[in-house]
């Protein structure tokens, strides 16, 4: 008796167990492919991060951007150091946190179809992050931008792990990878997150609200750059 029920297991049934039987075989293969293709990159003295082999790096006047592409995702990460044009005077917690968010109204400006969730004030070690998630649907199907943004040692960082929503539930462990693997010197405080008047405006971030457009705008430009050289040096190669 018992095996009959087995054998008239309801086709739906099976093809759902069968189904889950898969997304488990991919994710694990996921994690394997992690294991073996990705592998520690220091990016200064401060960061140190996982990237898929591959990746590429461009540095321009101090500004790094660093893009590798995964499985089932993009990996972009930018350091922008600090600028006495547009970097506000960071002297107390208050004031880190005021430069988050304002960072996070400028990315919800310069992307207005996109929508921010999971915003959250965490920790980095014993570092001050800002992590966030932003949905833009271009007309192709929409797409998520897994960002934490950080401070520290006189720079900005933002590591952003992009994906299709198609793909969410396969690019989850890489994603979960990407952003654990983070590392920052042991002995970092807080302090470390606080900016050199020298390389300041010298206002906080309470005082102008246009001087953090240039840092935004400092971190789009980046990528932009990037992406026209990216594509110039695949063009050069069709030629």
């Amino acid at each position: 008796m018992a095996l009959h029920l087995i054998v008239e297991l309801p086709k739906n049934k099976f093809l759902e167990m069968k189904n889950v039987h898969l997304t488990l075989i991919i994710i694990f293969l996921t994690v394997a492919t992690y294991a073996q293709n990705w592998k520690p990159y220091k990016i200064d003295d401060s960061v140190q991060v996982s990237l898929p082999q591959g990746f590429e790096r461009k540095d321009t006047l101090g500004q790094t951007v660093i893009n590798a592409q995964s499985s089932f995702g993009n990996v972009l990460i930018t350091k922008l150091p600090d600028n006495p044009h547009t970097t506000p005077d960071i002297e107390k917690e208050k004031h880190l946190k005021k430069y988050y968010d304002d960072f996070v109204k400028q990315i919800k400006s310069s992307a207005k179809d996109g929508v921010i969730s999971d915003e959250k004030d965490t920790l980095q070690g014993h570092l001050r992050v800002k992590d966030l998630t932003l949905a833009v649907d271009s007309g192709s199907g929409k797409q998520f931008r897994n960002i934490r943004v950080l401070h520290v040692n006189s720079a900005t960082y933002t590591f952003q792990f992009l994906y299709k929503e198609m793909h969410k539930d396969y690019a989850a462990p890489e994603l979960t990878n990407f952003f654990n693997s983070i590392k920052i010197p042991p002995d970092a405080s807080l302090q470390a997150q606080f900016t050199n008047p020298a390389n300041t405006t010298g206002e906080s971030p309470y005082g102008n609200r246009n001087l953090l457009i240039g840092v935004v705008a400092g971190v789009v430009l980046l990528i932009v750059l990037y992406l026209l050289l990216r594509k110039r040096k695949h063009i050069n190669h069709a030629v």
